[in-house]
């Protein structure tokens, strides 16, 4: 079999798009590996070898089609990201050298800026739909604690993003499709991601989001790294997270076809054709753009 050419970026496209075709294709390639690899059978093993191979199966799998909506959602086209995957699928790993970085760690700073600000993006367009999606009684049995903590994770998330672009000085051009600037980016995010999603997959979404660990990591790493912001030239600030819920709230209103009614529609109906003995209330109406109530964020923090 001959090896395909692998995706050439071109000089005006930040390398951080490219290298997360890669991903996409690796991980794609290592979960081909393990299929063919198969499980070791073991005398007297029971289940346990089956049932860490599907297991490592479903993981890679999960991480390849999160990593698929991301590249979607930020405007990698469907083309490229169809060619990533069938070079993985065929078990054809990306060049470790096909993007080449002049500065490795500076490289990888700006891979964990677009990780972070990809999933601030994510939390802020699950939340906002789960929100409206909830019976109106719902908020009174949740216990309060969760929802807290989910905003004290984007609020961790968007400090070491921020600290970070700052003490990289990151430029526009290497930030260019890392945070919407408009609805219609938003509408692209909520169009790759929560408009696919049935209501048990939001409701996951939304609680593996509201792990502590989440914020724990983000401080342990400013922690480690020891920024300080004000020797770095910093480029515009990302979006903080309630602002971010204010634009998802403005996208959906946006136009009929991608309206909020339409997309939480679209989660529902894919949920009731999946148990028809699901008994779903009526949609509450929106409480005319109510900010999510304030919590206690790290400080600095856009509340």
């Amino acid at each position: 079999m001959t090896e395909p050419t692998p995706f050439a970026p071109s000089a005006s496209v930040p390398t951080w798009r490219a290298r997360l075709l890669d991903r996409i294709q690796n991980l794609a390639a290592d979960r081909a590996r393990v299929l063919q690899q198969g499980y070791q059978i073991t005398e007297g093993a029971g289940d346990s070898a089956v049932l860490a191979w599907r297991t490592q199966l479903q993981l890679l799998a999960i991480s390849r089609e999160e990593t698929v909506t991301q590249a979607l959602s930020v405007g990698i086209s469907r083309i490229d990201v169809g060619d990533a995957l069938l070079q993985g699928h065929q078990g054809f790993r990306a060049p470790l050298d096909m993007v080449e970085p002049g500065d490795r760690v500076r490289e990888m700073m700006i891979d964990g800026v677009v990780n972070d600000t990809w999933q601030l993006q994510h939390m802020a367009a699950i939340h906002v739909v789960r929100d409206q999606q909830l019976p109106s009684d719902a908020h009174y049995f949740e216990d309060p604690q969760v929802p807290a903590q989910y905003e004290r994770n984007m609020a961790a998330l968007w400090m070491r993003a921020t600290t970070v672009s700052q003490a990289i000085s990151l430029t526009p051009a290497e930030s260019a499709g890392m945070w919407a600037t408009d609805p219609g980016g938003w509408q692209q995010i909520i169009g790759a991601s929560v408009a696919t999603y049935d209501a048990a997959g939001l409701e996951e979404r939304w609680r593996i989001y509201a792990w502590p660990g989440i914020a724990e990591s983000a401080h342990r790493d400013l922690t480690a790294l020891g920024i300080d912001p004000s020797h770095a030239d910093a480029i515009s600030p990302i979006p903080g997270p309630h602002t971010m819920f204010e634009h998802v709230t403005q996208a959906l209103r946006a136009g009929p076809g991608n309206s909020e009614a339409h997309i939480i529609g679209q989660a529902v109906d894919a949920a009731l054709a999946s148990d028809t003995d699901l008994q779903w209330p009526p949609f509450p109406t929106p409480d005319n753009g109510a900010a999510p109530p304030k919590t206690d964020a790290s400080p600095g923090v856009e509340l």
